[in-house]
């Protein structure tokens, strides 16, 4: 208790004791990890640990809510294997999930005052999680959790107490070297003789009600519902570890030396705690509350801070689902213009910026695979074959729009597409795309209702430069637009161009075969778009 009532005077002075050799900086980078934890998070992650290799020393400023398995797992790959040995995480002031199993694979971690850190169980949107399909995610959890704490010296069971939900913990203490451990059931009954008690209340008071949750992680609390009385036996992480265990066994003999201190945490909770219980289980190195006392920390020279740029911020603003819903309304609306008007200009270039940041911002984020690069690619040729070299099939139309959705749709997929997450993943993709095309069916209803004239129309698009042969310049006379009026094509329709109707010029689309230029040509219908035909010697 007297370690615990040192480390917490220790706020934002120094140290009592001098700074420990391997602990020693002169230069330390700052590296922050801010808000859900995703694919963008570790690409930027390992650009700003590359910046970073000339450090002394690399300290991983967390304030997540947690985040997506595979970048998480993918930075914890980073620290292990391209970090510094001395690198330090810092909860400043909330590491839930993502962030807690970030923070393990630190070799030491600090917290501010009055933080909070755990609560890492597998969720999706998608609701509580089968008993089979929890222990098929949690076992890459466990397995990275567990070789945290080997390389790290934190104490296995109580990591594990983080992810799994049903794991009982009690803390006992050696009345001879003050060592403290944290046993299961099965340990305690066999130092003990006798069934733990079951008397749990964390540290400065009992809880009543519900167990304690991150509030951004609120599914959690269903997973204690799961019947899991049938399910196999847990899943053992030491089958997959590199690192020996060094816990050590205990037999009935160890009755004698070490006493309980408290339970732990109780079956039907996760692990979270507060700077002054993670100091008691040994998780914790000390409590620093901002930059200056970080310097003291590490009895450091100079500290300078790694932030997200401008351009992951904006890459991280590009692929949220509100502005792809956006993209799609945009891309949908430009290339309706453009078809029903035969037009080129500022709604081509929507449709081709639009679809461009679709898939370009994913690329960017890592998000997109090279396959729906191609489903994209492929989508828009079949779609371009349809139009201009085989007019009027629509088989070959329908598999380019929907080559195109599908790569569209994979860019929302990052992990397994069996997996919860992943199905949840897809949901969000096909929402979203619902979402734009009943956005774009909106501002389209709302064209065709102010903008339906042909004059109006026409209003909308940039004009294509004539050919110098036409010394006329373009009137707009809806009164030349009569049914049966006759002109002559002055450019090719495939299926859209322009027409000439009484030195008048048109945009107009053909409603059958290509029609050539120089073809003398008949109105068919007119309105939001002049549609015509060949007539024919």
């Amino acid at each position: 208790m007297l370690f615990i009532a040192t480390l917490l005077s220790v706020i934002t002075s120094a140290p009592p004791t001098p700074v420990p050799a391997y602990r020693q900086a002169q230069h330390v980078a700052v590296i922050t990890i801010e808000g859900e934890v995703d694919n963008i998070t570790a690409t930027s992650f390992k650009r700003r640990l590359e910046e970073a290799a000339d450090a002394d020393a690399i300290v991983i400023d967390l304030n997540t809510p947690g985040g997506g398995l595979l970048p998480t797992l993918q930075i914890c790959y980073y620290i292990k294997n391209n970090a510094p040995p001395n690198t330090v995480a810092w909860i400043h002031p909330h590491a839930f999930s993502a962030g807690t199993i970030i923070a393990l694979s630190c070799r030491e971690i600090i917290v501010a005052p009055n933080s909070t850190f755990g609560d890492a169980a597998p969720v999706t949107a998608m609701g509580p999680i089968p008993a089979t399909e929890r222990a098929k995610i949690e076992s890459p959890i466990l397995a990275e959790v567990v070789d945290s704490a080997r390389r790290n010296h934190y104490d296995e069971h109580l990591v594990e107490a983080f992810v799994s939900v049903g794991i009982e913990l009690w803390l006992l203490q050696n009345n001879e070297t003050n060592e403290t451990v944290c046993v299961n059931k099965a340990e305690y009954e066999t130092i003990f003789g006798e069934s733990p008690p079951q008397n749990f209340s964390p540290i400065g008071g009992s809880v009543k009600g519900e167990p304690i949750f991150s509030p951004f992680f609120d599914t959690v609390a269903k997973l204690s519902q799961i019947e899991t009385e049938n399910a196999a036996e847990p899943w053992d992480p030491d089958f997959a570890q590199q690192l020996p265990t060094s816990r050590r066994t205990f037999n009935k003999e160890d009755a004698t030396t070490w006493e309980l201190v408290r339970q732990v945490v109780p079956s039907d909770r996760l692990l979270t705690l507060k700077p002054a219980e993670a100091a008691q289980y040994g998780l914790v190195d000390g409590i620093v509350a901002d930059d200056a006392a970080l310097k003291v920390w590490f009895g450091a020279q100079n500290l300078h801070r790694l932030d997200v740029n401008w351009s992951e911020k904006l890459v991280r603003i590009l692929v949220s689902w509100p502005i792809r819903v956006i993209l799609i309304a945009i891309f949908l609306v430009c290339v309706f213009v453009e078809f029903v008007t035969g037009a080129s200009g500022a709604f081509s270039a929507g449709a081709v910026v639009s679809l461009a940041l679709l898939i370009g911002a994913p690329w960017l984020a890592g998000l997109a695979d090279i396959w729906e690069i191609v489903a994209v690619a492929a989508g828009i040729s079949l779609i371009a074959v349809e139009l201009l070299l085989i007019p009027g099939t629509g088989f070959t139309g329908f598999v380019g729009v929907a080559c195109l959705f599908v790569g569209i749709i994979g860019t929302f997929i990052s992990d397994d597409i069996y997996s919860a997450e992943g199905q949840a993943q897809l949901l969000t993709g096909l929402g979203t795309i619902l979402g734009g095309g009943i956005l774009a069916a909106i501002a389209s209803w709302f064209i065709v209702r102010y903008f339906g004239g042909a004059t109006a129309m026409q209003r909308l698009v940039l004009e294509d430069a004539i050919s110098a042969h036409s010394t006329t310049t373009q009137r707009l006379h809806d009164d030349l637009l009569s049914i049966g009026a006759s002109g002559i094509a002055i450019t090719d329709l495939r299926p859209s161009g322009r027409i000439q109707i009484d030195n008048t010029l048109f945009d107009a689309i053909t409603t059958g075969e290509w029609i050539s230029k120089g073809a003398t040509v008949r109105i068919m219908h007119t309105g939001m778009t002049i549609e015509v035909e060949e007539i024919t010697p």
